[in-house]
């Protein structure tokens, strides 16, 4: 700690806490935190992700056909992806991981994709159909480069196996956002853990 004119100090410590306790409450105090060079950036978005229900069974009896549906319904969902301001930042197998600026976007793409693979799956053979499972959340995130890290994304892809086949699941925290903004229908499936 350093003492300067006037009664301010300043100090350069991993624990301000202690310092600022130890003060009178009169004087002014500029407090430097140690912090580590590179801090990683946070922020608050919308997360989707969905995954091909029964995808491993399809696989199993025809692969080529499965790759040739997945590239055909993944055109599909990515396209609502972005023409709603979406942006896809994980994809394995059939899975997809998608950040929105908008809960609002996220969930009209979502509902979107959904409607456009029905339309699909209602012209095409049975052997043919895809359904997705999606499960949505808004929350905080971790950005390093181009992926996102932390419970905003986990939450999702706990979510997205708990969803109706062909549906969408929605944390509390992302109805919450959405519920009075659009004319879409929701029901209460109660705490999911």
């Amino acid at each position: 700690m350093q003492n300067f004119p006037n009664g301010v100090k300043t100090c350069i410590s991993q624990k301000p806490r202690d310092l600022i306790d130890s003060l009178p409450e009169t004087k002014v105090i500029t407090c430097l935190i140690n912090m580590p060079e590179s801090t990683p950036r946070r922020k608050l978005t919308a997360i989707l992700a969905a995954d091909v229900v029964g995808f491993s069974k399809m696989m199993g009896e025809n692969e080529e056909r499965t790759l040739r549906n997945l590239k055909v319904c993944r055109t599909l969902t990515d396209e609502s992806i972005v023409a709603h301001h979406g942006r896809v930042f994980g994809s394995a197998g059939d899975s997809i991981i998608a950040e929105f600026g908008s809960p609002v976007d996220a969930i009209v793409a979502s509902v979107e994709f959904q409607k456009n693979l029905r339309d699909r799956n209602n012209e095409v053979d049975p052997e043919d159909q895809m359904q997705f499972r999606v499960g949505l959340n808004m929350g905080d995130v971790i950005v390093e480069g181009d992926n996102l890290y932390g419970d905003g994304v986990n939450v999702a892809a706990r979510l997205e196996p708990l969803a109706e086949p062909g549906g969408i699941l929605v944390s509390g925290k992302f109805y919450d956002e959405v519920r009075r903004k659009l004319d879409l229908g929701f029901v209460n499936k109660g705490s999911q853990e």
